[in-house]
């Protein structure tokens, strides 16, 4: 049987336990799809969920319009939301190839921004929460959390992304040849891999837009302050030096198999 020709978008949704909200977010994601005038696919990732959160996908999924193409992708263990953006992102068939959080924070209607960006040239569009007026929405965190984020965000643009303020905002989307260039070489599969994927396109001299989005801080995130914050940190400085080497002529030989 004949493979059907590729759909415009490929989005990738990485989900852990998110059986409470992943319904909603298929949801609302579909009505965005399909009011496009272009076909896309919609790849939810579960990262080791456990049974309620596993048939909360299938579901899910299930209820997507007919016209949108739908996968999943299952880790049998939980291995974080770098590994499951990948093994979603190398899958994808799109285009262009974008990932989105499944709280929703950012809104899928911010990715027409994206795409348009893509659409003008832009090998990478990165979704930042400084506004136009100079406001930025990562100020609406709870005190701890907007000091952590500040002082991380510096550490990134000390260490790693001196011209990118805001590597963690969680909508990003990539045209086809410069995803399949990068998630190859992504190694971190924590919350740093953000970082990584923006360093290793500066180091090929892909073009990166960064397009203001709306944001909003949302209740149940998996994201926990603690010791292994420091694991990030130190996880910059790896990101440096495992790909000291990269340079605009780098293409990965050939693409892993999605695990």
């Amino acid at each position: 049987m004949t493979e059907p020709p590729p759909p415009r978008l490929s989005l990738v949704v990485p989900a852990y336990n998110e059986e409470n909200r992943i319904a909603g977010a298929l949801a609302r994601i579909g009505g965005f799809l399909s009011a496009q005038t272009f076909r896309s696919e919609v790849i939810v990732v579960d990262d080791g969920s456990g049974p309620a959160g596993r048939s909360a996908v299938e579901e899910a999924l299930a209820s997507l319009p007919e016209a949108i193409e739908r996968r999943a992708i299952r880790h049998e263990a939980n291995r974080g939301k770098g590994a499951a953006v990948r093994s979603g992102c190398l899958a994808a068939r799109g285009d262009y190839v974008a990932f989105i959080d499944a709280d929703l924070a950012t809104p899928p209607e911010d990715l027409a921004g994206l795409l348009a960006a893509l659409d003008a040239g832009a090998d990478v569009a990165i979704g930042v929460r400084r506004q136009p007026d100079g406001s930025d929405l990562r100020d609406r965190r709870n005190r701890l959390r907007r000091a952590a984020g500040y002082a991380y965000a510096a550490a990134v643009r000390v260490i790693l992304l001196p011209q990118v303020e805001d590597s963690q905002c969680p909508l990003k989307a990539f045209r086809r040849d410069a995803a399949q260039r990068l998630f190859p070489l992504q190694r971190i599969d924590t919350w740093a891999f953000d970082a990584e994927l923006l360093f290793l396109a500066g180091r090929m001299a892909l073009r990166i837009a960064k397009v203001p989005v709306s944001w909003r801080a949302v209740q149940g995130s998996h994201l926990r302050l603690g010791p292994r914050t420091a694991v990030e940190l130190w996880n910059l400085l790896r990101i440096r030096w495992w790909h000291r080497s990269v340079d605009a002529l780098t293409r990965p030989r050939e693409a892993p198999a999605p695990r």
